[in-house]
């Protein structure tokens, strides 16, 4: 286990549930098979295959699963089926087919062709860390986040969290780093990626090159910082977008000659063991990133 990509999601109040209760409100929302009429099924899976626990628990660290299942049914293969039959009716009717009809044809086919579709299961990573109220969801994209968070609110009821604001723009931040990287928070070190971008929305990604190079250092002048490559501590290295999520999450030399030395006897003392190493160095390091840019969780309603 190795969180790859981070969208974080703060509580301005302790969780109200212990791993007791998550495993038991987890256990109730576990994800369904999907039905041979359904185009999808989600819900909560254990973490380890053959093991029935739905939380595994390390060092003031909750971990579930959340798993969604979707039916591959290729938007050509029904246009395909479609369109045969629209010329169908065509020749046989003799009358064309209006948008109407076309529409209820398409649900038609999509009816009969669920059954033969093929299964597509993907399981995400919820990493809880209840000592600083954080939700780190192991996906890049943001709709996937939310959706996973949803899940979890509607098994635990209420789940008032948001995702980090910075209280000063990070794109300036970015850009003050390039120049200057003895500005950057303490424990962390420019790499070699970065992105910049106009208010047209025209980008410049660069990357594997030393980014205090003046040709790189000159598109400031023009454009902005929108993603920085860092590297926490020679532990682990990831982007960072302007939004404050981490993307390309990698263990560097320190931390994954500890991985490598885990010496568990099951399956499951290894995952915990993992889920303590890189929970600990995810939190120091978020740590760091938030107080630099003063991220304070809201309190918001109870949703």
């Amino acid at each position: 286990m190795w969180i790859k990509n981070l969208t974080v999601f703060l509580g301005a109040e302790p969780f109200p549930w212990s791993a007791a209760e998550l495993e038991e409100r987890l256990d109730q929302h576990r994800c369904p098979p999907c039905g041979r009429q359904s185009l999808s099924s989600e819900g909560f899976v254990p973490p380890l295959k053959g093991e029935d626990r739905m939380v595994v628990v390390a060092d003031g660290f909750l971990y579930c699963v959340h798993q969604e299942i979707a039916r591959l049914l290729p938007g050509p293969v029904i246009k395909e089926e479609l369109d045969e039959k629209v010329e169908q009716i065509r020749e046989q009717e003799g009358r064309p087919v209006g948008r109407r009809e076309r529409a209820e044809l398409k649900d038609q086919i999509t009816f009969e062709l669920l059954p033969r579709a093929f299964t597509r299961s993907r399981r995400t990573g919820v990493l809880i860390d209840l000592e600083r109220r954080r939700i780190l969801v192991d996906s890049a994209s943001d709709s996937r986040a939310e959706q996973i968070v949803a899940a979890l609110r509607k098994a635990v009821d209420s789940l008032p969290v948001t995702r980090p604001t910075a209280a000063s723009a990070t794109t300036a931040a970015f850009g003050e780093w390039l120049r200057d990287p003895a500005s950057l928070p303490e424990g962390f070190t420019i790499g070699d990626r970065c992105e910049f971008k106009d208010g047209d929305g025209a980008s410049v990604r660069i990357t594997a090159l030393d980014l205090s190079r003046e040709e790189i250092l000159a598109h400031l002048e023009q454009l902005a910082a929108v993603k920085v490559n860092l590297c926490w501590n020679d532990e682990m290295e990831f982007d960072l977008q302007q939004d404050l999520a981490i993307k390309r999450l990698k263990p560097l030399d320190l931390i994954q000659e500890n991985i490598d030395n885990i010496n568990a006897e099951d399956a499951l003392e290894e995952l915990m063991a993992r889920l303590s190493l890189q929970g600990a160095t995810l939190r120091v390091a978020l740590d760091s990133l938030y107080d630099y840019f003063e991220v304070k969780a809201e309190a918001i309603g109870a949703a």
